[in-house]
């Protein structure tokens, strides 16, 4: 029992943070424009499309096919950006009208990349190592995957941090998210930092969704249901304020569902997210009363 629990805990963990990087990308984008993007999820579904794109279809190395999947999704936000956001922000009651263009921009991928690239789930097989052979710990079983998602994500906080902190572009980024008014009376472009924002939020998001290729497969449920309500939940447990709570989130989430699974029904997986995020929300609305 012991092995299991600890094999369990370590895919939980790894899944956890997927879910956490897509809240971190939420988070991302809600900090510098105030606004929830509802079509956020599809990132994640089109850097796996993409992703499957360039390797098995155009055969480029894995490597470089996932740099062109994060860049060309980070083109699609700075799209996004340029022609839904900015002409909208300048409206009186736009951003209603942005909440609901994004609900139809999501509506409109699904059935674009349904067209494209059909509606059944590709697989990709062997991505990150062999799923027939696993890492053997004694009587615990690791895959490669989890191994290296915790590896990536280790380095990708490491890599952050060091960006917004160390960096003129990130602590320009920082103070947008902050006072967009003020940053511009300091000499900084927002406009700009705006675009790097939609990118930056666009492009974690579609990493997010080639690193969950192995469970769900190459298909439309990275782009809508219930992975990007576990998404949603991690920014909104990450007060929508704090990306790296939103990874810790994701954890939390990730080894409830595993344990779930392993402890009670499979049936209940997806159920425990609606619970921790209602609790959460019960327990600080509490603590701010």
């Amino acid at each position: 029992m012991l092995s299991l629990v600890i094999q369990n805990a370590v895919a939980g963990s790894a899944i956890g943070l997927l879910y956490g990087l897509i809240g971190l990308g939420v988070v991302l984008f809600f900090q510098t424009t105030n606004l929830m993007n509802f079509a956020h999820i599809s990132s994640a579904m089109l850097g796996a499309y993409l992703c499957y794109t360039y390797t098995v279809m155009w055969k480029l190395p894995f490597a470089l096919a996932i740099v062109m999947a994060v860049m060309s999704v980070a083109l699609y936000g700075l799209l996004l950006k340029r022609f839904v956001y900015a002409p909208l922000a300048k409206r009186k009651g736009g951003r209603l009208e942005f909440i609901i263009a994004t609900l139809m921009l999501s509506v409109f991928l699904l059935n674009a990349v349904i067209v494209v690239w059909g509606g059944v789930p590709l697989p990709f097989q062997g991505l990150f190592g062999s799923d027939r052979f696993p890492i053997f710990l004694g009587n615990v079983v690791i895959q490669y995957h989890s191994l290296f998602v915790l590896a990536y994500i280790t380095v990708f906080v490491i890599a952050l941090q060091y960006f917004f902190t160390r960096t003129m572009t990130g602590k320009s980024l920082r103070a947008v998210a902050q006072n967009p008014r003020a940053a511009r009376l300091m000499g900084i472009n927002v406009d700009r930092m705006l675009n790097l924002s939609f990118m930056l939020s666009t492009g974690v998001t579609a990493l997010a969704g080639i690193l969950l290729i192995p469970v769900y497969f190459v298909s439309l449920d990275l782009g809508s249901g219930i992975i990007g309500v576990k998404g949603f939940a991690c920014a909104v447990m990450g007060g929508m304020k704090r990306p790296y709570q939103a990874l810790l989130g994701g954890v939390l989430i990730g080894l409830a569902e595993n344990f779930v699974v392993l402890f009670v029904s499979s049936t209940y997986r997806d159920v425990i997210t609606f619970l921790f995020l209602i609790i959460f929300l019960v327990l600080r609305k509490q603590a701010e009363a």
